[in-house]
């Protein structure tokens, strides 16, 4: 289920309510998801988009909101396009000067936002908007702005180490916060609601330059709020702990038992030390990723009393292969359901490396097959 925040005197979900809800944990992909849908309510829009940096070849549209879903969910974002170019030099202002992007062959007006992915590289949230649409406002864009730094929160949340130094680094989040950007927030509020008490009231309504002159002060606060939870998702930046490719599986897999409720099973090469060595480094990381999503789709949504993860190395002709296969006894893939950015994001980390993923029918439950060939050695 995904996280819900209280609506603000306007119906949307205040900033600070959104950042309590990330440091709160729980789900990324839920959280993603949370901010995503605000980007679109929020902005009025007709869909908003995540884009993610894939390792090294461009990047892949892994998460929609609205009706554009079905054209653009999964799909890749050329290196060499404009969009790619601006995402590839990580260029803040190319990005803003981009206003529209090809959907299914029409032309969106769109709102862009860059989104650190730290030692990912540089992601992307955008709105599409409706051709006639209201012009982009200030606030517009530092809304925007704002959530992006969000999502960037929310990515690196889960990469922080142990459950202690989560637990530190959220209570040190949530201080800055506090003392820093909510603080700023709240000043803005109290501003605009005294700005609406002047103009609801009886007698002479305000001026205009009072108008301005709040509308100025709650912009720059606003402005403020965002410059705060930048540096804050700057702090966030460390190096992880060097792990083998088997500790990150076993990790994993042990994570994936809170969720489930139950300790998954899992199956690793006779030799695990050679699949370590052999592995290039950006293959074992979609691996652990692989597994990773499809634990969390398992705990989601199938409602299983048993998961299997098996991870097989093997020669094939002269190739070098390594499969990935997770299954479950649970109700299985709801064919009504379109939208499945999880299993969009584990095929474009299969096509990355001209791999494929297969989501097989079982009797019962649900098996994902995700194979890639090894680069030659």
């Amino acid at each position: 289920m995904s996280p819900r925040t209280p609506p603000s005197r306007t119906g949307r979900p205040r900033l600070q309510d959104l950042a309590e809800a990330v440091l709160a944990g729980g789900d990324a992909e839920d959280l993603l998801e949370l901010l995503v849908h605000s980007a679109r309510s929020d902005l009025s829009a007709r869909s908003a988009l995540l884009v993610m940096p894939l390792r090294g070849t461009g990047w892949s549209i892994e998460m929609v909101d609205g009706p554009d879903a079905p054209a653009l969910l999964g799909q890749d974002v050329a290196p060499d396009s404009p969009l790619g170019e601006a995402l590839g030099r990580a260029d803040a202002d190319a990005l803003e000067g981009i206003d529209a992007l090809d959907v299914d062959g029409t032309r969106r007006p769109a709102l862009l936002a860059a989104v650190d992915a730290a030692e990912q590289g540089t992601g992307l949230l955008a709105v599409l908007r409706e051709e006639g649409a209201d012009p982009v406002t200030a606030a517009d864009r530092e809304r925007l702005d704002a959530l992006a730094g969000l999502v960037a929160l929310t990515l690196r949340v889960p990469s922080l180490g142990s459950s202690a130094e989560i637990d530190d680094e959220r209570s040190r989040i949530a201080r800055d916060l506090h003392d820093l950007a909510i603080q700023e927030l709240f000043a803005v509020g109290m501003e605009l609601e005294a700005l609406v008490d002047s103009l609801e009231s009886p007698g002479a309504p305000p001026s205009n330059a009072r108008i301005r002159s709040s509308v100025a002060i709650s912009v720059q606060g606003v402005e403020n709020a965002v410059a705060q939870i930048r540096q804050i998702v700057q702090s966030l930046r460390r190096e992880r702990s060097e792990a083998t490719l088997t500790e990150q599986l076993r990790r994993e897999v042990g994570l994936a038992t809170a969720g489930l409720g139950f300790v998954p099973s899992m199956r690793l090469p006779p030799r695990p030390a050679e699949m370590d060595a052999e592995l290039p480094p950006e293959i074992a990381e979609d691996v652990v990723a692989v597994v990773r999503e499809c634990l969390a789709n398992a705990a989601r949504h199938a409602h299983a009393t048993a998961v299997a993860v098996s991870i097989s190395l093997f020669s094939e002709g002269v190739d070098r292969v390594v499969q990935v296969n997770v299954s479950d006894n649970g109700r299985g893939i709801d064919p009504s359901v379109r939208r499945r950015s999880g299993l969009a994001n584990i095929s474009s980390r299969a096509r990355r490396h001209s791999g494929w993923v297969d989501a097989l029918g079982l009797e019962p439950g649900t098996m994902i097959s995700w194979r890639v060939t090894l680069p030659p050695a």
